[in-house]
């Protein structure tokens, strides 16, 4: 079964060596866990092996996003510059409008490219568009129907959030990997958990991880310590 790195190497020894190819993925996390950055890994990766790739950015300007991801040395330009990377501005309208119109607008450019990899990010703000729990579902059901249809490997950004909830997300994909960003004490520590991955033993211990100047890094022998209050 031909598997798909995600970039952060002792999490791809956490699910047999990758997400599986073809699958559809859920990052999901509390704000300020390091959603984007874990995308902009698993992108970077694909890169690395020869993939091009795509990110579909939702709710921020690709300037911005450049510019941040360079602040870890992350040169999304010099990819988006080779033809490997095509970066994707799109608003939630756009995205609604996208199932109704069955166009996105860079269809052609994701055949012309053969792109191996898709990042999403977020869909959050995508299902507040829909005003019911059984419509945003739907809208769901509908977007991973047709992305299937382009043959890349899928990673589905998703805020943790009681404005933002889980429609039926968690139930709709391959594979679900969780961040958290919780007060422990008088600091903030971040963890994750592989809560689902379609055909895959996973790990099911909740590990440490940090941002740091390269990105992700996971600390699987630190133990996670809970406030007890």
């Amino acid at each position: 079964m031909e598997r798909k790195p995600t970039g952060i190497a002792k999490l791809d020894e956490l699910i047999e060596g990758g997400y599986k190819a073809g699958s559809v993925n859920l990052i999901e996390g509390d704000a300020g866990s390091g959603k984007s950055t874990f995308a902009v890994h698993y992108i970077l990766e694909g890169i690395r092996c020869g993939e091009k790739v795509v990110y579909v950015s939702i709710e921020e300007n690709k300037q911005s996003f450049f510019q941040n991801m360079a602040m870890l040395g992350f040169d999304l330009a010099a990819h988006e510059k080779s033809g490997m990377l095509l970066f994707y501005e799109c608003s939630a309208q756009n995205l609604k409008d996208f199932l109704e119109r069955g166009q996105l607008g860079i269809e052609i450019d994701i055949k012309d490219m053969q792109a191996k990899r898709l990042v999403i990010d977020s869909v959050s703000a995508f299902t507040l568009t829909y005003e019911s729990d059984a419509k945003q579902r739907t809208a769901m059901q509908r977007l991973f129907e047709k992305i299937r249809n382009w043959n890349m490997t899928t990673l589905i950004v998703s805020e943790s959030s009681q404005d933002y909830p889980p429609y039926g997300l968690p139930y709709l994909v391959d594979g679900w990997i969780k961040l958290y960003y919780k007060k422990v004490g008088q600091e903030r520590v971040r963890t994750l958990e592989v809560l689902k991955m379609r055909g895959t033993r996973h790990k099911t211990t909740e590990v440490v991880y940090r941002i740091e100047d390269r990105g992700i890094n996971l600390y699987p022998n630190e133990r996670v310590f809970h406030d007890s209050v």
